[in-house]
């Protein structure tokens, strides 16, 4: 899926400097940031799950993040079979 995005003129601008100064070309540069915050919204997700998780079980919320990730890992392997 390819998707078009419209920066103004001030991000566009900050994104191209970061680029040049990265030598990286500015769609890579996108996919990365892109990239980061998904992965960063799936970790508050876990959280926030690992921690209701923990309340609701009594277990530690250092185990229940443990349990959740186990079950994303085997959850995300059915899913490319």
């Amino acid at each position: 899926m390819s998707a078009s995005v419209e920066l103004d003129e001030a991000r566009r601008h900050a994104l191209q400097q970061v680029a040049r100064r990265k030598r990286v070309p500015m769609r890579r540069l996108l996919e990365r940031a892109v990239d980061e915050f998904i992965e960063r919204f799936e970790d508050e997700e876990l959280l926030e799950s690992s921690s209701r998780t923990a309340q609701a079980t009594g277990l530690r919320e250092k185990d229940s993040v443990t349990i959740v990730r186990e079950w994303r890992k085997r959850r995300g392997n059915n899913k490319t079979r």
